[in-house]
């Protein structure tokens, strides 16, 4: 199995009802696939990971540099591993404007990042497993 995360920058701001359409779209499209993973967004900035087989993954990636409503899109991990982060979700979501009550340290810290780009790569991974367990 096959991850890729990549960081970006929305080029346009996006209503919440946006995000529903394009989430509805990402998802089918990983189901049709079968690649997983979530979306994480803070402001204007997108935090993602795809897993799955990998010429669908960078087939997905691919198509997401070619989409104009982002723009500074950064690969920031890339690896092979036995393991799903997240085997159930076709694209999971969370904005992080949404959140109300957030207990742990290291998405306290992540939400309250000015620059998201500074964060590590380790950081970011981190961030998605304390995620997994939060929403688990």
């Amino acid at each position: 199995m096959y991850r890729l995360m990549y960081l970006s920058t929305a080029t346009v701001k996006f209503t919440d009802e946006e995000y529903e359409t394009l989430l509805d779209i990402a998802r089918k499209n990983n189901q049709d696939k079968g690649v997983t993973g979530l979306l994480i967004i803070k402001g204007r900035s997108f935090l993602q990971c795809l897993e799955g087989n990998k010429d669908d993954v960078r087939y997905i990636y691919e198509k997401i540099q070619k989409d104009d409503r982002h723009t500074d899109i950064v690969q920031i991990l890339e690896e092979e591993d036995n393991l799903r982060y997240f085997p159930n979700w076709y694209m999971g979501y969370k904005n992080f404007t949404h959140i109300d009550a957030i207990s742990s340290d290291k998405l306290i810290n992540f939400s309250n990042t000015q620059n998201i780009r500074a964060l590590s790569s380790n950081f970011i991974s981190e961030v998605f497993k304390e995620f997994i367990e939060v929403s688990s």
